[in-house]
């Protein structure tokens, strides 16, 4: 079970929050290092500075972050700790406590990363947010028959709704709801989701992985609610239906 480094912090705007984790002008630098050919300069040719990092990177003392094992989160609104707790995928009584230990009651955003690599000492480094330990992120063991987890695939094509499970191979009786949409026009990505997804949670969650992944559009939608202990092959169903899988989004 893997387990994440939890950071809590107070922002004045979700783009000051963005602003804080943004790593485009460092990778983008990187990106061109890698590609163009030397130009025999030493002062052109030179590796990117370090400077060019996100202020997060640079308070914890790393290179940069992989996207996939991270959850950034901003909210406009104040949030409870169940709530936090339930986005980040950690048990609330535990997550509860680390807060109250550091005295913690206040707060609009939080980051949490897996990365056995970083120490509690380089992570405890930031400045703008304060970082309270780790925790044990949830996995599927703790998911029960009454759960609902919610699976996200999207694509181009538009498939038969009625033979979706046949072609996933997935057991009806394990489905609480299938929710498929599809346009011939591609729309915007977090659209679909906050009008096609029912639970404004589950939907957000959905927004933020897309975001990070970086993929603003799409023709077609799959929303599948599923009960907690189904275990399920995204990429292979995925692969099945021509659709990328987007992943799994837990709810109470």
């Amino acid at each position: 079970m893997s387990k994440l480094h939890i950071w809590l912090g107070n922002f004045g705007s979700e783009k000051e929050f963005e602003k804080y984790l943004d790593q485009k002008r460092y990778l983008k630098a990187w990106a061109v290092y890698d590609n163009e050919p030397p130009t025999g300069s030493e002062e052109e040719d030179a590796e990117p500075s370090p400077e060019l990092r996100c202020d997060f990177c640079k308070e914890v003392d790393i290179d940069t972050y992989d996207e996939d094992f991270m959850i950034m989160k901003y909210y406009k609104k104040p949030v409870d700790i169940k709530t936090v707790a339930h986005d980040i995928l950690v048990d609330e009584k535990e997550f509860e406590s680390l807060c109250k230990k550091h005295k913690i009651s206040d707060f609009n955003s939080v980051i949490a990363y897996e990365d056995s690599d970083l120490s509690e000492k380089k992570a405890s480094g930031s400045t703008a947010v304060k970082y309270i330990g780790q925790l044990q992120q949830a996995s599927d063991e703790n998911l029960s028959e009454d759960s609902t987890v919610h699976h996200l695939w999207i694509g181009e094509n538009k498939i038969d709704k009625k033979n979706i499970l046949k072609q996933a191979e997935i057991d009806k009786d394990k489905v609480i709801k299938l929710n498929y949409y599809h346009t011939a026009k591609s729309e915007k990505l977090d659209e679909i989701l906050i009008l096609q997804v029912e639970d404004y949670n589950v939907a957000e969650k959905m927004i933020l992985k897309v975001d990070t992944m970086k993929i603003t559009t799409a023709n077609s939608m799959l929303d599948l609610a599923v009960k907690g202990n189904l275990k399920l092959d995204g990429e292979k169903i995925g692969s099945a239906l021509e659709m990328k899988y987007i992943g799994k989004f837990d709810l109470e």
